[in-house]
């Protein structure tokens, strides 16, 4: 027999990771009777395919490793081939498996993942970045990245593919969406205080805010409540009077799955008023009041006495519920204000009034 011409036209009609498909064309007039020899070579490793027909489906590869695939065209029952073509590729790569946001910030993300490949020490890693229609790629050598630059509070999705050691032949993708943080709200600040509410108001500059909600934890001592809020203000009530509070106001995306970090501002909510307030004694020269309150915060109150004569007023300090106002001038008009004071020596209760006459 003569030897076959060489076959032509050559080709990976599919590669997968451990899977490559092969054809091929012949032009002999005595093709018919044609049978095929197929080696494939990974390093040392060589084996031997047969096929009866211009193409071969070749299994059993190793993913992302290189392998040269040689066709011999053959007839007289395997004694006589012609010339072999060959065509070198890499298979895939298998997909990354574990694929784990490590850390999640405001405009970067760390990513993590594994790989359980032999070839897996010639991979690199194709990430793509993409939020809306917006897509960008990062490489990584490792099987890990930091993706920086990235928007607040917006959900983007996160695609690794696995890429051989020609840097163009890439596993299938595995992906992860999740949502950046929220950049801290600022300009927290109270806009009423009353003895048992409390008005809040913040700010926010980021791009995503619109679909921001927020929660504010609402603590006191050993005490938390949680409250949350669609708009960038919010009203906390059944708040104790005089009693120090502290509240922090997070910005949240994702049906409250990711959080910005939080802002605080602490406070004391206004003492309630003083009740039965009245003159023990009035004198000459000096009145003495009493008063009484009905708060657990009491124990920690002070008490500002506004002395008030005509034009003429003073300020007199008790740190119980009486006081001795002395130096008053005799069978004069005063007007006498009790203001409870709460523990941080600033937030007064409204006052509670008494006039009469030395």
């Amino acid at each position: 027999f003569t030897e076959p011409s060489p076959i032509h036209d050559l080709k990976a009609e599919y590669v997968g990771a451990e899977k490559v498909s092969l054809t091929w064309a012949v032009s002999d007039d005595a093709s018919t009777s044609y049978t095929y020899r197929i080696e494939v070579v990974n390093g040392t490793s060589v084996r031997n395919l047969t096929s009866s027909d211009t193409k071969v489906e070749i299994t059993e590869l190793i993913p992302g490793t290189m392998y040269n695939f040689t066709v011999f065209a053959v007839v007289a029952g395997g004694q006589t081939e012609g010339e072999g073509v060959s065509i070198s590729l890499y298979t895939k790569p298998s997909p990354v498996l574990d694929l784990k946001a490590e850390h999640v910030g405001v405009t970067s993300v760390h990513l993590t993942w594994a790989v359980n490949n032999t070839a897996s020490n010639s991979y690199t890693y194709r990430i793509e970045v993409v939020n809306g229609t917006s897509v960008r790629n990062v490489t990584s050598s490792d099987i890990k990245v930091e993706i920086t630059e990235l928007i607040p509070g917006t959900m983007y999705n996160f695609t690794v593919f696995a890429v051989a050691a020609d840097g163009q032949t890439e596993g299938e993708g595995v992906s992860i969406s999740l949502y950046t943080k929220p950049s801290p709200i600022h300009d927290l600040k109270a806009e009423y205080v009353g003895a048992e509410k409390v008005s809040l108001t913040w700010a926010v500059s980021d791009d995503a805010s619109t679909s921001y909600t927020y929660r504010i934890e609402v603590v006191n001592g050993t005490s938390v409540r949680n409250l949350t809020s669609s708009d960038t203000k919010v009203e906390i009530t059944e708040l104790i009077p005089g009693t120090m509070y502290n509240f922090t106001v997070f910005a949240v995306v994702a049906g409250g799955q990711t959080e910005g970090e939080g802002v605080s501002i602490s406070l004391y909510t206004k003492p309630s008023l003083i009740h039965d307030l009245k003159a023990e004694h009035v004198g000459v020269t000096s009145v003495s009041l009493i008063w009484a309150v009905n708060n657990t915060a009491s124990t920690s109150y002070t008490y500002r006495i506004e002395v008030v004569s005509g034009t003429s007023v003073r300020n007199l300090m008790s740190n119980v519920t009486k006081v001795e106002i002395t130096e008053l001038i005799p069978g004069t008009m005063y007007n006498f204000t009790v203001f409870a004071v709460a523990a941080d020596g600033e937030t007064e209760g409204e006052g509670v009034s008494i006039s009469l006459y030395t």
